[in-house]
């Protein structure tokens, strides 16, 4: 079909279907094209016209099914301040991203964020709305001749490949922890775990010996006091139990409210200390040269130490199970932090003349987290052979927009971050795409390595989650034309 007195022009039904995409429009578009081919269908005769019978048949196909021109025009969108913004949209099914533009092209507001046809008016001549004169900030913008212009983003596929950095998150619900502050094993056998999450704030969580979430622990102010929670062991009030502490520089015994001194010998700088089984004392004691862990009798006798090596993490807190040989290692490094669970495997045995007796124990638990706040500080982490390159941007080919053959062609687009998560923007600050959903996130980066999905890594501080996104280049750029703005 062609319409000759029109500002465009419909060769079939496909791309009359595409041009007109709201449901008025379409209909207004209809009525014009059979009318023309109506005209067509009469022929000349000496004294006027005849019309042959597939004429007559689209003339009552054309009365039946299409609203009368006179009444063509569709209710006007409501009276608002500011300017009116008309505009096609693009044919091509997905989301709108539209922004407003100051004659330098600078970005002056977002006008619309991955927004879909219900959040136009849907006129005549394409979709409407409206905007009030202001920027992003909310301060009125100067008098003078604005832009409006945007993408249409179709399927776009974003996919969750791996954790990196903390082995604390093994499942999507597992609690986000940026940093164990205490540990305590219950007398069902789990682990209550007093920690900082991604957020900054204290969270009381569950643990099986395997390091498994078993949720969360509601914060009474009581149990966060003493960094416990699971309650088939809670303890009744005033019947706390006793418990070794540092205090100035000296192990102590706290027991029924009341601070004892505890002197232990041959300690040079004691960090941590702990109750074990038979009211065995555990200490972590620094000295000028490495840091031990020593284990004595409740008389102040030395019982046994463990050697750490001083290439790995440093013990700073210590946890021992008052029921069996097991105690559970906070230690740290420069960024990064290790919890382990070592089990008596094998007693002392006397060994040579002179030589003290050894005892094998074995690690039952062992999670790391990695300080992530950074991308350089988790760089060399995310299990690749080479280190991961982000990109600042990627040239994508937009896909071709028909009623707007002056439309770019190429897009170079970045990521951003925000408080809901990432997106993909334009050079401008334009959001196009949402591409994840993790709040409060401190960094954000994005590359290829090779094919056409594009790799994003991203962290809260807690830890990196990686993704895949694919088909970052189904992209249609529109213009929304020009707009005198008066100023306020």
């Amino acid at each position: 079909m062609r319409e000759e007195n029109s500002k465009f022009e419909i060769r079939n039904s496909k791309q009359l279907r595409n041009v007109c995409r709201g449901e008025t429009a379409w209909r207004r578009a209809c009525a014009r094209a059979i009318v023309s081919k109506i005209f067509r269908c009469f022929r000349p005769a000496s004294f006027g016209f005849r019309i042959s019978d597939f004429g007559f048949f689209l003339l009552l196909l054309f009365c039946l099914t299409t609203p009368s021109l006179a009444q063509e025009d569709a209710p006007p969108p409501p009276k608002e301040s500011g300017v009116s913004i008309t505009f096609m949209p693009p044919p091509m099914s997905g989301v709108l991203s539209l922004g407003i533009y100051d004659k330098k092209g600078k970005l002056v507001r977002v006008l619309a964020r991955e927004a879909t046809k219900k959040d136009f008016f849907v006129g005549l001549n394409g979709f409407i709305t409206n905007w009030d004169g202001k920027d992003d900030a909310g301060k009125p913008a100067p008098a003078g001749t604005y832009s409006a212009r945007g993408f249409a983003v179709g399927e776009l596929t974003v996919e969750g490949i791996a954790y990196h950095g903390n082995d604390w998150m093994i499942a999507d619900d597992s609690p986000r922890l940026r940093r164990v502050l205490a540990l305590e094993l219950r007398a069902s056998g789990r682990l209550a775990l007093w920690a900082e999450g991604a957020d900054g704030r204290p969270q009381l969580v569950r643990m099986d010996q395997a390091g498994e979430f078993a949720g969360k622990i509601p914060l009474d102010p009581e149990i966060a006091k003493l960094a416990v929670g699971d309650d088939a062991a809670a303890e009744k009030p005033g019947e706390a139990p006793p418990r070794a502490v540092i205090a100035g520089g000296k192990v102590a015994l706290v027991e029924k409210g009341e601070t004892h001194p505890f002197p232990l010998p041959d300690l040079v700088k004691p960090l941590d200390a702990s109750l074990g089984r038979e009211d065995r004392v555990w200490v972590i004691d620094q000295t000028a040269e490495r840091t031990e862990v020593k284990e004595f009798s409740r008389a102040g006798e030395f019982h046994r130490h463990l050697a750490i090596d001083p290439a790995e993490p440093a013990p700073v807190r210590i946890f021992a199970s008052r029921t069996s040989d097991l105690i559970f290692l906070i230690e740290e490094k420069t960024g990064v932090q290790r919890v382990r669970g070592l089990a008596l495997e094998a007693a002392a045995k006397d060994g040579p003349p002179g030589k003290a007796a050894v005892s094998t124990w074995k690690t039952v638990l062992t999670k790391s987290i990695v300080a992530s706040d950074t991308f350089a500080a988790v760089a060399g982490q995310l299990g690749r052979p080479q280190p991961f390159k982000p990109e600042d941007k990627i040239r994508v080919r937009l896909v071709p927009n028909p009623l707007f053959q002056e439309a770019m062609q190429d897009l170079d687009v970045q990521i951003g971050i925000d408080t809901k998560g990432t997106f993909l923007r334009a050079p401008d600050g334009l959001p196009i795409r949402t591409l994840t959903e993790t709040p409060v996130l401190k960094w954000a980066v994005m590359g290829r390595e090779g094919g056409k999905a594009v790799t994003v890594f991203q962290s809260d501080g807690a830890l990196v989650e990686e993704f895949k996104v694919l088909k970052i280049a189904n992209t249609m750029a529109f213009d929304a034309g020009d707009y005198e703005w008066a100023g306020k």
